[in-house]
């Protein structure tokens, strides 16, 4: 049926034509009858009065005419009106049923168990007829740990840019940000021309969007927590208008609690993998109390569940002291080494304080530093993650593991299981740590017990042997008759020996102040090498079959040092060559300029000493135990007080020695002002 005119026009136009074709056609016939019938008109007229009366008649016609034309007009109006109403009502009615069909549909489709890929397929083909057919639309769904999208449905032109694509929330457009993952709100950009700044900004963060005109986010809810988002985009201006977006808005809700319910699921089920893995390291953690075996098995299982390329363990305190202290490393992958530094992605976890991914280092702006960069690089490393461990609430570390030659998307799950074995290896550690500082204190206990022992034993043989002689020669002297000249020679022997115990307790209370922290240095300017020769001219006189050479550098100069300390330490060393070294054994005493040190060196051409013992002959009570130096007298205080001293004024002592051939005793010292400060801190 014909849609009836609706312009007033045409109907003044047509009601003015035929209201004139009528009246003119009824006064030809009138006028033709009257002819006809021979009725005339008086000749005075003149016609006037019928023309007369024939205009006003016309003009009364016209006038009805155009109230008609008005009347049809009006209604020609309300029934055109009334038939497009009933028309649209019916579209409308039609349409809705559409819309509700389309609900159910969707609705009853996803009511069953369904994984996240068969939600988003059923959800496209629910919505796509709703929808204009150059419209794109991508359903993504958010990983809270993450903090990430992911696309698992998308249909329209620009799919192909949307599919099976990761969007970190950190590089999704600041309005999309704010919008729907700050405040859960929809955001819809209806006109690219009347939002040309924001549009600017959000095409470049989105590069899917391309030459599209309209856009809209709407963020997908269920119960409280936001589990994704409806993308829509438009290729023409007004496609996406508020009305437009009402259906696409209620299924999105319809779909939200299917996908909390797919995330749920999935979730539980990670869930009980991350117990077992969790429980097989807590596992191994009880049976074995080694770090480094709990470390070995714990992270290559890891590494091998989360198929990576390399697996980290950084130990340190802080940021800055994170180095790896084991690693493990699949197949054909270099290694970084043990106490590499250059791991960002653990440094950056560490200060943060939580896990951190890395999709692709190349893209992340987190390493925009092209120090970090290199060190990616130099590693090839692409993708990473780390998450801190911390014991007793600091840091003690961080766990790394990285994907070498491609970009990795991490999961939820490979995120939650990496936390989740940090924190039983976090326990499994503490627990090691705890034993092995009861082991070293065991150790600790038993050695000073050995030490006990041995002072006891020393102590016991060193002080009774002068005891002896004072109990000896004071007897004598006080049960014989003894001459003037015997009793001075007895008297002689009891003071020798009565020094030599002084001497002892002087050496052992003298040590343990060292030791302790508590030995004051008297400081002077002095001359080294006269300090050097004072020394060797006290012991000269007690070893008279051991000739001393001395061969001395005048550039060694003057140092800040306590002189007696120092005559201390070349008298012990003399000492000991002299008792070490067979009789006319020669001992040459040497010094030399190095930079800002002196290097003083005691050799003798003695027994020598084994290479097992070079070290712990400078602990206390260390004696070399051999048949041939039970003879010798010494209490093992002598080269103990030597390294003392001499970390006292800043410097190191060692020893070389072959057996059989001699020993030589290094001993280098700070000279001049170049040491003071060194050698005062020390102090």
């Amino acid at each position: 049926m014909r849609k009836l005119p609706r312009s007033l026009r045409f109907y003044v136009a047509a009601s003015t034509l035929y209201a004139a074709v009528v009246f003119f056609a009824v006064q030809f016939i009138y006028t033709f009858q009257l002819t006809q019938s021979g009725l005339l008109v008086a000749q005075r007229d003149g016609g006037n009065v019928l023309s007369s009366i024939q205009i006003v008649s016309f003009i009364v016609w016209l006038g009805i005419s155009l109230i008609a034309a008005a009347v049809m007009h009006r209604l020609a109006t309300a029934l055109a009106g009334a038939k497009t109403a009933e028309e649209e009502a019916k579209t409308a009615g039609e349409q809705k049923e559409q819309e509700l069909g389309s609900i159910f549909g969707l609705s009853a489709a996803i009511a069953g168990p369904l994984d996240l890929e068969q939600i988003g397929s059923y959800f496209v083909a629910a919505i796509r007829g709703a929808l204009p057919a150059d419209m794109t639309l991508a359903l993504i769904v958010y990983d809270d740990v993450l903090e990430a999208f992911r696309t698992v449905a998308t249909d329209g032109p620009r799919s192909a840019a949307l599919r099976e694509k990761s969007y970190s929330s950190v590089a999704l457009p600041a309005v999309v940000r704010m919008r729907v993952i700050d405040h859960r709100q929809s955001l819809l950009l209806v006109d690219d021309e009347a939002h040309r700044d924001m549009w600017k900004k959000v095409v470049e963060e989105l590069p899917a969007l391309g030459t599209a005109k309209s856009f809209a986010a709407l963020p997908l809810i269920s119960r409280e927590r936001l589990v994704g988002a409806l993308l829509l985009i438009g290729e023409g201006t007004g496609d996406l208008i508020a009305d437009k977006v009402q259906l696409p808005m209620i299924m999105g809700q319809y779909v939200a609690g299917s996908i909390h319910s797919a995330l749920s699921v999935k979730e539980a089920e990670a869930r009980a993998e991350r117990e077992a893995l969790a429980n097989r390291v807590a596992q191994r953690a009880r049976a074995s109390l080694d770090p480094e075996e709990i470390l070995r098995g714990t992270v290559e299982e890891l590494a091998k569940v989360l198929d990576v390329s390399r697996a980290l363990v950084c130990t340190g305190a802080t940021e800055d002291d994170l180095a790896v202290s084991y690693e493990w490393d699949a197949t054909g992958v270099a290694p970084v080494g043990i106490g590499a530094k250059h791991v960002p992605v653990a440094r950056l976890a560490a200060r943060l304080g939580r896990t951190i991914i890395v999709t692709d280092v190349r893209k992340d702006r987190r390493f925009t530093d092209p120090r970090a960069t290199e060190d990616f690089i130099s590693q090839d490393v692409v993708a990473a993650a780390a998450t801190p461990i911390r014991v007793g609430g600091q840091l003690a570390g961080a766990l790394s593991f990285s994907q070498v030659d491609r970009s990795r998307e991490w999961t939820a799950d490979d995120v939650r299981l990496i936390e989740a074995v940090a924190q039983e290896l976090r326990v499994a550690i503490t627990a090691a740590e705890a034993f092995e500082r009861q082991r070293a204190a065991v150790v600790e206990l038993e050695r000073l017990n050995r030490a006990k022992s041995d002072f006891v034993s020393i102590v016991s043989h060193e002080f009774r042997t002068p005891l002896t002689g004072i109990q000896g020669f004071s007897e004598m002297m006080a049960s014989e008759e003894l001459t003037i000249d015997e009793m001075r020679e007895y008297a002689g022997d009891i003071n020798k020996d009565a020094h030599r115990l002084n001497r002892m307790i002087t050496e052992m209370l003298d040590l343990d102040k060292m030791e302790s922290g508590r030995m004051q240095l008297h400081r002077e300017r002095l001359d080294l090498n006269a300090v050097i020769s004072d020394a060797v001219d006290r012991v000269r006189p007690n070893a008279p079959q051991h000739p001393v050479s001395l061969r001395l550098d005048p550039l060694v100069g003057e140092m800040n040092g306590d002189r007696d300390k120092l005559i201390q330490v070349m008298a012990n060393l003399l000492s000991n060559a002299v008792k070490y070294s067979p009789k006319g054994g020669e001992i040459v005493v040497s010094s030399r300029a190095e930079g800002g040190a002196a290097h003083i060196v005691v050799r003798d051409h003695g027994m020598g000493i084994p290479e097992a013992s070079l070290e712990t002959i400078f602990e206390r009570y260390g004696r070399v135990e051999s048949p041939e130096t039970r003879h010798i007298q010494g209490t093992g205080l002598g080269l103990p007080i030597v390294r003392q001293i001499v970390h006292l004024h800043g410097g190191t002592v060692w020893a070389e020695s072959s057996v059989g051939e001699g020993s030589v005793f290094h001993v280098t010292l700070p000279r001049a002002v170049a040491g003071t400060a060194a050698a005062e801190a020390a102090s």
